[in-house]
């Protein structure tokens, strides 16, 4: 009966140590939900699968790629038995309705990851099923570059990944302890693995010899602590000590508040679906005003369409627009059209951080704090350095309420042309779907106000649109909106941002003068004249242009979300209701928003005519971080070249020269990458070399070429003796060495050493080498009878001779002679003379 024999290789404690790794960088995670332990429980199971799975498979000799192919599969069949268990067949084999669960919850994972931001809510917890096959894939890719192809350092790669991804995505970043455990246990990956592989090189030392490997783990394990202590350290601390950019360069604030998660805004239509779903509800803006019904707070007006989104365009803001004071009329503004002035307090929450200032349209004055100052063309206010935002700002300001009849409205002359021309562009890769359905559904109306009014009662109720923020992908470009324009599946279903982008455009392919408007909905009331908006009245709207009334608010998107249309657009007729919301309008309040960032700066006469842009501090600063990043980048190869110049100043000797030059390839080789264990042969790392470089020339044939003849032995360290040659650089060369070992075969004692071709012979006539020398490193042989010479039986040079005649010279005479033994057969280059040892009866070859 055959037994399987099982040969744990000496990567399974590295599979385990990788799997650990793993699961603490997922650590970093954490943030993206509510609850993390419903991810990071399985997360630990999945690793310790993967590990158990790799350590089983390469110790029964299972080929490298096949690993992760069974290691995914095993995985694959405990989370469906976790997940859909009771429709498995026995609890783990695999059937159609099982497959049907899993991947029902995989498709509410991806709904619940598209329609939250983190964290993900505690009522959406299949999400937890998307991180959780994410960490498996990360886990299993790192077992494979670990420990498959033992690469531990590119098994960074996916972590660094992993690990980037909520640093990238979550506002207040990840935890440095997180990031230091993370770097701790990479660090150890490594040198579990460069601590297996100096310990299980080549054929195991005897316990008697020099070499202790426990000696050896213990100093890689030394090392490691150093080093992985003071770079955790360097990367945690550092990034304290350097001046760093702030955000708000980049038109962000860092919102830091205590009452709940910041909310940074500047695009804000960018991420708009995102602020309206996720996570808890946050109060944002407090307002006190006397006007009874204060809807619509506006933030920034989106004017610009270039097939991908709607965007601010640039502003012109010079230093006489500061919002400290009546502000101009608003444009197209008459004075025949029924107004009312109102007082407005506005407090700004420590979490609502943005360059653009919260204000109704239009407004009739402000104060505000700082430098704030207004378009004229939009009538917003924006900040006018990069160093201020919103968070917990107070002013007070005046708003006009404009009340427009139906008949001012219709009878509107066409719009001017600094006006018409702007508003109503749009690119040519808008699809001819969205003019045509403009025209069919605006087919019959005498004039632009009527139409605008068609279209806004199509989108509210004829068109048979629906709100929803569940699986309705974000996005207002020119592909987003034909989608959400077309019928069918997936079609005509949306939030405020399409509908407001979609109306807009199609208003702008028929000659409305439109734009996209960006703030709060409705206030909730908490007071007597008091109002909180919170970030689930985050809003999108249409406004469209009519000249002698100015800009006007409609509103497109279904009743469930917004109540009543404007008064000035409503039918004298009833209208039908409008249809029913899907099961997602009734969705929690949601969390706080993060938009992308428009150019909140200025464009390039709007910086200089207001002369207040960032400081040459801070350009100083910013130059100041590239001089460090560049000394940084250049550090390693100062250290390396000062190492290198320190290595080679004290060389004075051709010994030295020697040493000197193995450590100098020693340290290239290891900053290459290429391994290199120092208890190897020089033709091993002769070899290795060769290998890696290939043969740029003849020099290295001394080490690659072995000698042919001659029984092979075992090579030892050599022992100290008092008489005989220690040195190896004295058995690589010819010269005087003596033995005063007992006699031994010579064919036992064959060589394994190589002639070094880095030894040069000095000039002939000074130094070692020279006629006469009896130096023991001389490297020049020296003939037999040459001056100085003591005898053939002493000078090895001598030996490669095998007749009895040139065994003899002048001095002392053959040493044999007198019963003294000649030099050993390994001390001599070659050692191939056992054939003339055997023919005189001296000993016998060993096997």
């Amino acid at each position: 009966m055959t037994r399987l024999h099982l040969r744990w290789p000496a990567t399974t404690v590295i599979s385990y140590v990788a799997a650990a790794t793993t699961w603490v960088t997922m650590l970093a995670w954490t943030p993206f939900a509510e609850r993390p332990a419903e991810f990071m429980v399985p997360l630990l199971g999945v690793c310790l699968l993967v590990a158990t799975a790799g350590a089983l498979l390469r110790a029964t000799r299972v080929p490298v790629l096949l690993v992760p192919v069974a290691q995914l599969l095993v995985v694959a069949l405990w989370l469906q038995h976790r997940w859909a268990g009771a429709q498995a067949l026995g609890g783990w084999l695999p059937t159609p309705e099982s497959l049907t669960a899993v991947r029902a919850l995989l498709s509410a994972g991806a709904d619940a990851a598209q329609a939250y931001a983190a964290p993900v809510p505690q009522s959406a917890p299949e999400f937890a099923t998307l991180l959780v096959l994410a960490g498996a894939a990360t886990a299993v890719l790192v077992d494979l570059l670990a420990c498959g192809f033992r690469r531990a350092p590119l098994a960074g790669l996916p972590l660094l990944a992993a690990y980037t991804a909520p640093v990238s995505i979550l506002d207040g970043g990840v935890p440095w302890v997180k990031f230091a455990c993370a770097a701790m246990m990479f660090l150890i990956l490594i040198a579990c693995q460069e601590a297996v592989r100096l310990t299980h090189w080549g054929q195991q030392v005897s316990a008697r010899g020099t070499t202790d490997p426990t000696v050896t783990g213990q100093a890689v394990w030394s090392s490691a602590r150093k080093i992985g202590v003071s770079a955790t350290a360097v990367a945690v601390v550092v990034p304290l000590l350097v001046p760093t950019l702030s955000l708000e360069w980049f038109g962000s604030g860092n919102g830091t508040g205590s009452d709940g998660d910041p909310v940074t805004l500047s695009n804000p239509i960018a991420d708009l679906k995102r602020d309206l779903v996720q996570g808890p509800d946050v109060d944002l803006v407090r307002v006190r005003t006397s006007e009874g019904d204060p809807t619509y707070l506006r933030i920034s007006v989106l004017d610009s369409f270039d097939g991908e989104t709607w965007r601010p365009s640039g502003r012109q803001i010079p230093v006489e627009q500061r919002a400290s004071g009546l502000v101009p009329r608003p444009p197209g503004l008459d004075a025949a059209v029924d107004r009312r002035t109102t007082r407005w307090s506005i407090d700004i929450s420590k979490d609502f951080s943005s360059i653009w200032l919260p204000v109704p349209y239009p407004i009739y004055s402000i104060n505000a704090p700082g430098d704030w100052r207004y378009d004229r063309r939009t009538l917003d206010v924006i900040s006018a350095t990069d160093t201020q935002s919103t968070a917990g700002m107070r002013y007070d300001l005046e708003a006009i309420q404009v009340r427009p009849t139906p008949a001012q409205l219709a009878e509107a002359a066409p719009a001017p042309a600094t006006v018409f021309g702007p508003y109503t562009d749009f690119p040519d890769t808008v699809p001819d779907l969205v003019r045509d359905l403009a025209l069919k559904v605006t087919a019959g109306t005498r004039n632009k106000y009527d139409a605008a009014k068609a279209l806004q009662r199509w989108f509210r109720v004829d068109g048979g649109f629906r709100y929803s923020t569940v699986r309705v992908p974000s996005g207002n470009g020119v592909n987003d909106l034909e989608a959400f324009l077309r019928t069918g599946k997936g079609g005509r279903v949306g939030y405020c941002e399409q509908f407001a982008a979609a109306m807009a455009l199609m208003g702008r392919t028929i000659g409305i003068p439109s734009r996209v408007a960006v703030g709060f909905l409705r206030p909730d009331p908490v007071g007597n004249d008091t109002y909180v908006y919170s970030s689930r009245d985050l809003h999108a709207w249409p406004e469209m242009y009519f000249e002698g009334t100015g800009w006007v608010r409609f509103e497109p998107t279904p009743g469930v979300r917004t109540g009543a249309a404007p008064a000035y657009t409503r039918q004298t007729g009833p209208l039908p209701q409008d249809p029913e919301v899907s099961a997602s309008a009734a969705a929690p309040r949601p969390s706080l928003n993060r938009f992308d960032e428009p150019s909140a700066s200025t464009d390039a006469g709007a910086a200089g005519a207001g002369g207040d842009g960032s400081g040459p501090a801070d350009w100083l600063v910013g130059l100041g971080v590239l001089v460090l990043a560049a000394l940084l980048a250049v550090t390693p190869r100062l250290a390396r070249s000062a190492v290198r110049r320190r290595r080679w100043a004290g060389v004075a000797t051709p010994r030295e020269l020697a040493e000197t030059a193995w450590a100098e390839l020693r340290a290239t080789a290891l900053d290459l990458g290429i391994a290199w264990d120092d208890r190897g042969t020089l033709r091993a790392r002769a070899r290795d070399l060769v290998a890696s470089f290939g043969r740029p020339g003849q020099q290295e044939d001394a080490f690659t070429r072995a000698p042919a003849r001659g029984p092979r032995r075992t090579r030892r360290p050599p022992r100290r003796s008092s008489g005989w040659c220690t040195s190896w650089s004295a058995r690589a060369t010819p010269g005087r060495c003596r033995s005063r070992r007992p006699r031994r075969s010579r064919s036992a004692r064959t060589s394994t050493s190589a002639p070094r071709p880095w030894l040069r012979a000095p000039a002939a006539g000074s130094g070692p080498g020279r006629p006469g020398c009896r130096s023991r490193w001389c490297a020049v042989p020296r003939p037999v009878g040459a001056p100085g010479c003591r005898g053939a039986s002493r000078c090895s040079t001598s030996r490669a001779s095998t007749t009895p005649a040139d065994r003899t010279g002048p001095g002392r005479g053959d040493r044999s002679a007198t019963g003294r033994l000649p030099a050993r057969a390994h001390d001599r280059p070659g050692g191939d003379h056992a054939e003339t040892a055997n023919a005189r009866g001296r000993g016998r070859p060993r096997a």
